[in-house]
């Protein structure tokens, strides 16, 4: 393996090569990766500054290369000018850059962000074994390259490190988890109230899910079939400390759908037996138009001896139109229990809603014939699963996008301000 091959092993394909005029002389480039170390961020690394040996003020010598990482694309430009400066530095004056220092901002750059200084630390969100390369001679490398991370840090972050030290700063930054590559972020120091707010951010982890009969069966758990372009679904969490509270789950969702400002909204859920009178009622009292639905499934089962054995259950549904705000808060606090019992209980933008009558499946020995909703066009589907946690379906074009890129920054745009993106697919995600 050779530096090259340990730059793709930790930070996937390399996107793209930048040859300054000064650097190229000197046989050193700039590559770009994306979603490293984490999706939807951006990593821009010298490559070939190893060869040269630099210096401590001590007389040691290492070999580095320097990197930058960020999420703003806003901020290549300057970002990849930041990188220029600082290894056409280590070039020219053959020093090293020491762990825990910090250097200047430079005029002009990253200004709108309002950063003081650019510190000097090991890239400790990329895997351990990525912190250290082992060259390799039959390409000429040294035994030992260092890749050095710079993260652009506020005055008041620079006032710590003079007052506390560089190893309790270095404690701050070990406790964040993505949020030094968000160039938009608050200081770690000295600015509490701003610190509070963010930590007070409801925080959502995002799951991309294939829109299959299992996942409506297995998963959902609902009679629902949504035609359309789109064949993805997101299973969509609270963070791990709110997983669980129905309550917060039911707030999340009158503020998700109030924030989209888009009315009217048609609430689809069942009616336990027995309370037909009552949600009719209900409905009546606030002026709510509404329509029933009957869903039937039947199950045919071949017996001992050939015997057929045939069971038949209705199960009953209604639709209320939603027309606004006060509208929306009423029908979630008399009908989010139904949700709660991992009923159906979902919100869509059409009013389409109709029945697939009889649709036919066989396990084993047992026939089904099952009714299924279906929207015949474009919408999209909120669905509260056990009451904790909410799938949404779209193949509306604000959400049709793939999770990884653009469906991302389109999720954040429809969600409330209070609340960010914590984590996608598993990986860790800086909300943008």
């Amino acid at each position: 393996m050779n530096y090259i091959e340990h730059l793709e092993a930790h930070c996937g394909e390399i996107t793209g090569h930048l040859e300054m005029e000064e650097l190229q002389e000197q046989a050193i480039q700039l590559v770009q990766f994306q979603n490293a170390p984490f999706t939807n961020a951006r990593m821009v690394t010298s490559l070939g500054l190893l060869r040269y040996p630099l210096q401590f003020e001590n007389g040691a010598v290492v070999h580095q290369e320097v990197m930058l990482s960020f999420m703003q694309q806003e901020a290549e430009s300057d970002m990849i000018e930041l990188l220029h400066r600082l290894t056409l530095e280590a070039l020219k004056t053959g020093h090293a850059y020491d762990l825990g220092e910090y250097l200047p901002m430079p005029n002009g750059l990253l200004s709108k962000y309002g950063f003081a200084a650019l510190y000097v630390t090991t890239p400790f969100y990329f895997e351990e074994s990525f912190q250290v390369y082992k060259g390799n001679s039959a390409f000429g490398e040294p035994g030992t390259v260092l890749p050095v991370w710079f993260v652009p840090i506020f005055a008041s972050e620079v006032a710590y490190i003079e007052q506390y030290g560089v190893d309790e700063f270095n404690e701050l930054l070990y406790e964040t988890e993505m949020q030094l590559l968000n160039l938009k972020r608050h200081p770690l120091f000295g600015d509490e109230e701003a610190i509070e707010a963010l930590n007070a951010k409801r925080q959502l982890f995002v799951l991309e899910c294939e829109i299959t009969d299992a996942f409506f069966e297995d998963d959902i758990q609902r009679s629902l079939v949504l035609d359309g372009p789109m064949n993805k679904a997101y299973e969509i969490n609270l963070d791990s400390e709110a997983r669980g509270n129905a309550v917060e789950t039911q707030a999340f969702l009158f503020d998700f759908l109030n924030h989209q400002n888009r009315f009217p909204i048609y609430a689809t859920f069942f009616a336990f037996k027995g309370e037909e009178k009552d949600n009719k009622a209900f409905f009546t009292q606030h002026q709510m138009s509404f329509v029933s639905h009957v869903l039937s499934k039947q199950k045919q089962t071949d017996g001992w001896l050939r015997r057929k054995r045939t069971s038949t259950r209705e199960s009953h549904y209604f639709t209320v139109k939603i027309e606004d705000t006060k509208m929306l808060e009423l029908i979630l606090k008399h009908a989010y229990g139904v949700g709660m019992m991992n009923e159906l209980f979902m919100f869509s933008y059409s009013d389409r809603l109709s029945i697939q009558r009889e649709v036919e499946t066989t396990f084993r020995k047992t026939r089904v014939l099952e009714d299924r909703f279906v929207y015949p066009e474009e919408t999209t589907v909120v669905i509260v699963g056990d009451g904790t946690m909410l799938y949404l379906l779209s193949n509306e074009e604000q959400f049709a996008y793939d999770l990884r890129t653009d469906w991302a920054k389109r999720l954040r745009q429809q969600l409330p301000s209070d609340t960010v993106i914590r984590q996608l697919n598993g990986e860790w995600f800086a909300d943008l």
